[in-house]
């Protein structure tokens, strides 16, 4: 195999990366994968890819045939690895569409030539491309020019993002299964009366339901208590949350403090964060989870740089690190790098972790809340 120097970035040694018949392993494209979609969601530009799948199992010497047209055709800035258990994956840095479709053109062409002494298998090629932008360049009728060999089979796949977004670990989806079921049960009292109390106070519905974005950019139905009057303008939200997305400089404070559209008593409800309890419904349903990034209004991400995205490749939660390393008092910038570095390093004893120190950090944050009223915000944070 050729020398590759992006294998020391994944692990100590190039070999611990290395797969069956001597090129990256499935783990090690991921990783690969997952540090080209970062540095591209960073700096701009663009990568594509090829995927090739041999139709029939012709045994490890045509497979290791098709892995050396590979190689000869690769540059030394591309990846040559498995995708899955049965494709061969090339990633091609900082390449468009229309360069990978002449490299699985180079490809085609040997095999094609080299397929009548029966080395090579049947095969499936694929070509994606990332950031998908869902419509590429096409020039005249000519399937070849449009990146689709009809013949030989060569479609565009769009399954890349959702690839790269980590599945929901069992533990985790146990420990959420468990933990709202509990505190259903435990809270049913608290969620009585807060129900019963926001129909006395304001008119309308007990529940505040809205659309929310969450795994994978995919939209859910999000609940919370009301706490705000109906059919209230959601223009000041709108402009407020588009400052602290577009401005790295400001603190992601709520509105409460001199909103109109709060009812009575909601200040608490929301300080106290008990509004959002009506989520661990969510959590059952799989929408959300105990522990993840806050999911965002779809408004708020049209607002997002890409990188932002990475945030989406974990299921939301109801509290996360954010909430637990300062919140409110963070940028929106700190509370994106948080949400990644927990999707980054996410296990069961950080989650945990995380659950056990919500309460604290609520605790605190009402308590900073009740000493600004009292003596201001100066006496607040002294």
């Amino acid at each position: 195999m050729r020398k590759v120097k992006v294998g020391t970035l994944w692990s100590p040694s190039l070999t611990k990366d290395l797969g069956k018949y001597g090129i990256y392993s499935q783990d090690a494209m991921d990783r690969i994968l997952q540090y080209e979609r970062s540095r591209v969601d960073r700096e701009g530009g663009c990568f594509s890819g090829l995927l090739l799948t041999p139709e029939e199992k012709g045994g490890a010497d045509k497979i290791k045939s098709l892995i050396e047209v590979l190689k000869n055709c690769t540059r030394l800035i591309d990846h040559l690895g498995w995708y899955d258990e049965t494709s061969l994956c090339v990633l091609l840095t900082a390449t468009e569409i229309e360069g990978a479709n002449l490299f699985a053109k180079k490809v085609r062409d040997i095999l094609d030539s080299r397929y009548q002494n029966g080395t090579y298998p049947h095969y499936t090629l694929e070509l994606f491309r990332y950031p998908d932008e869902k419509h590429y360049k096409e020039s005249g009728n000519n399937a070849e020019e449009k990146g689709i060999y009809k013949n030989n089979k060569l479609r565009i796949d769009t399954r890349l993002i959702k690839r790269l977004s980590r599945n929901m670990p069992a533990w985790k989806r146990l420990l959420d299964i468990f933990g709202s079921l509990f505190g259903l049960v435990v809270l049913a009292p608290l969620l009585a009366l807060v129900a019963l109390y926001i129909k006395i106070v304001s008119p309308g519905p007990v529940f505040y339901t809205s659309v929310r974005v969450g795994y994978k950019g995919q939209n859910f139905t999000f609940l919370k208590f009301r706490t705000m009057h109906v059919n209230n303008d959601q223009g000041m939200h709108s402009q407020h949350a588009t400052n602290f997305i577009t401005r790295s400089d400001i603190p992601m404070e709520k509105l409460d403090e001199q909103d109109p559209r709060i009812i009575p008593g909601g200040r608490i409800l929301r300080k106290t964060c008990i509004d959002e309890l009506p989520q661990l419904i969510n959590i059952l349903r799989g929408q959300m989870s105990l522990v993840g990034p806050r999911p965002c209004i779809p408004y708020e991400a049209e607002s997002y740089l890409r990188w932002h995205a990475h945030r989406f490749n974990i299921v939301p939660g109801l509290t996360g690190l954010w909430q637990v390393s300062g919140k409110n008092k963070l940028t929106f910038r700190e509370m994106i790098a948080l949400d990644i570095t927990y999707s980054r390093k996410m296990s069961l004893a950080l989650d945990l972790k995380i659950i056990f120190l919500t309460m604290p950090a609520i605790i605190a944050m009402v308590g900073e809340s009740v000493a600004r009223r009292l003596f201001g915000d100066q006496k607040a944070y002294e």
